[in-house]
């Protein structure tokens, strides 16, 4: 068991350190794109960002925990070359649904802007549409390996895909920022005389160029995958045996899979669609609620300079508004909120193939186990994430962003990052057990509370409620997904261990944290130095809190890399 678990979480691990890399990418690339094309080219930027990962959830959400889950399987039977027929097939489906995908999203690009409120992401759209058809097909190679529990390839797909999104989109992004407007020109822009139409265009443009980093992304992260396997493969080509499943019974076995998972995630990605549609659209409503964020608006703004050269006035003026603040809350405190889920991508991803192997084994007490670690790790890791998103939200942002406009709302969004890996990984957990449906009906429940309070309290609170909402959808996701692992698989899980003990530990963290953070900023007041300071030091303090509370088990020590020897020692410290 402890080799499954160590192995477990070895790719985890890996996956993890790939996955931080990426988020740190993703910071320097959206942080400076933020800075460079504004709120309202962030609004224009997410609009078809979101779009297009709606499509992709679709297209490939479900296929490579559905491959994974199946490799591991006949792995596990001793059968790679199975395995083998299970990624061909894949990969000839995914191709397909990757390439319908594309066409629908590039056909209906001016259609799905404008449904949105927003056409100035049309351009953006059509764009991004071939990273449909990229990603599709990466996924299928991505589940293969994961399948193997080899993790290495898609740690290196990922890190090559947000590598080169931040060199190519930035860089495109800033040939048109850095032209000069000139009015009297007769077309959108001049590359000869780096000039273009107007204030307007040049955001579109510099979004449109950003988004073109995606995109190329994703192709070079195909081109990578297709070199690696072809390396490896050749080198450990199965022999082929009579197949034992024909590949119409293989394509049925992916697709009943992938359907419920896709339908599951798509819900999550719908709701986010639906919250765009709903803050664009309810937020202009009430234009009162443009008064709290008045100074974003205000005289000698970059705002206010495009209203007066674009001429916008009455509704189109409203509906900038609602985007530039979109644009915000996207660009600022969604950004900083996604930062910290990176082991819980890892973890995710990892343990779809960990537990569908023991089971393939009928190795239910080792699947049991994995489960509950799993779940205990996600808390010691999220909660103290939501801590520092709650004590220091303004500082963290400062720190980033020029200003800190959207620092309520990253602490609003603090209460969501537990609940959010909590249902990120407990999703995993019902998938790797086959109870593929459940997350579907628990997404849905939860996103349709989300809609509900996002559709009555934007008109009323602003741009505010849509954090509140999110929180509230995602609580009630986890907990109904906890619900039911419990009930399913008759096991107890600690309370103790598993939030209050970390929830302590953070505690802890956030007072000694405060108390620094205050202390250093009498010396030294807006200073970056402070912050990073204080966040080391609660690093330190969350760390001690866990000694001090003994918030960590001794099986999940055991089943890290060199478990053993640390268990040891923290056991003759009485530190378990």
């Amino acid at each position: 068991m402890k080799d499954k678990g160590s192995k477990f979480i070895k790719g985890a691990l890996i996956l993890a350190l790939a996955n931080f890399l990426v988020k740190i990418i993703g910071a320097f690339f959206k942080v400076p794109l933020y800075e460079l094309i504004g709120k309202e080219g962030n609004g224009i930027f997410n609009v078809a960002y979101q779009i297009y990962t709606f499509m992709f959830i679709i297209a490939t959400a479900g296929f490579p925990i559905a491959v994974s889950k199946m490799v591991a399987e006949s792995i596990a039977k001793d059968d790679r070359y199975d395995a083998r027929r299970v990624f061909e097939t894949a990969i000839i489906l995914l191709g397909l649904i990757g390439l319908v995908g594309s066409v629908v999203l590039y056909a209906f690009a001016g259609e799905l802007a404008a449904l949105l409120g927003n056409p100035d992401s049309e351009m953006g759209i059509r764009v991004i549409a071939p990273a449909v058809f990229f990603v599709s097909l990466v996924s299928a190679y991505r589940g293969y390996f994961q399948g193997k529990q080899n993790m290495y390839p898609t740690a290196a797909s990922e890190v090559i895909e947000s590598s080169t999104k931040l060199l190519l989109g930035l860089v495109a992004a800033f040939v048109f920022v850095s032209m000069t407007v000139n009015t009297a020109l007769s077309t959108d822009f001049d590359f000869l005389s780096k000039e273009i139409a107007s204030t307007h265009t040049k955001t579109i443009y510099s979004a449109t160029g950003a988004i073109f980093g995606v995109t190329a992304g994703t192709f070079l992260a195909l081109i990578l995958m297709m070199v690696i396997y072809g390396c490896k493969e050749k080198k450990s080509k199965p022999i082929p045996g009579k197949p034992i499943r024909s590949r119409r019974n293989i394509m049925k076995n992916l697709v009943l899979i992938a359907i419920p998972i896709t339908i599951g995630a798509s819900v999550s990605s719908l709701t986010s669609l639906v919250d765009l549609a709903t803050i664009m659209n309810r937020l202009v409503i009430n234009p009162d609620v443009f008064d709290n964020y008045s100074h974003i608006f205000a005289a000698g703004t970059e705002f206010a300079a495009s209203a007066m050269e674009e001429g916008w006035e009455g509704f189109v003026l409203l509906q900038k508004k609602a985007n530039s603040l979109y644009g915000m809350y996207t660009g600022q405190a969604q950004t900083m909120f996604n930062l910290p889920l990176t082991i819980v991508v890892a973890l995710s991803m990892s343990i779809v193939p960990a537990i569908s192997t023991a089971l393939a084994e009928k190795k239910s007490t080792e699947a049991h186990s994995i489960t509950a670690s799993v779940l205990r790790i996600t808390m010691l890791f999220a909660l103290p994430c939501a801590m520092g998103f709650f004590v220091l939200s303004e500082p963290i942002l400062k720190v980033l962003y020029s200003d800190a406009n959207a620092s309520y709302l990253l602490q609003k969004l603090a209460g969501a990052v537990a609940f959010v890996a909590l249902v990120s990984v407990s999703n995993a957990v019902l998938q790797a057990y086959g109870k593929v449906y459940i997350p579907v009906v628990n997404m849905l429940i939860g996103g349709v509370v989300k809609v509900f309070m996002n559709y009555i309290l934007i008109p009323v609170w602003g741009i505010d409620a849509a954090p509140i909402a999110t929180t509230v959808c995602y609580g009630i996701i986890a907990t109904l997904n906890i619900i039911y692992i419990i009930s399913m698989l008759k096991i107890k899980l600690s309370f103790n261990y598993m939030v209050f003990k970390p929830l302590m530990a953070s505690v802890i963290m956030g007072a000694v944290v405060l108390i620094v953070y205050n202390a250093l900023g009498k010396v030294m007041p807006e200073s970056r130095v402070v912050t990073l300071g204080a966040i080391g030091v609660g690093v330190i303090a969350y760390l001690a809190g866990l000694i001090i509370v003994k918030g960590v088990k001794k099986e999940d020590v055991l089943n890290l890399p060199k478990g053993e020897k640390v268990a040891a020692i923290m056991t003759k410290y009485r530190l378990l």
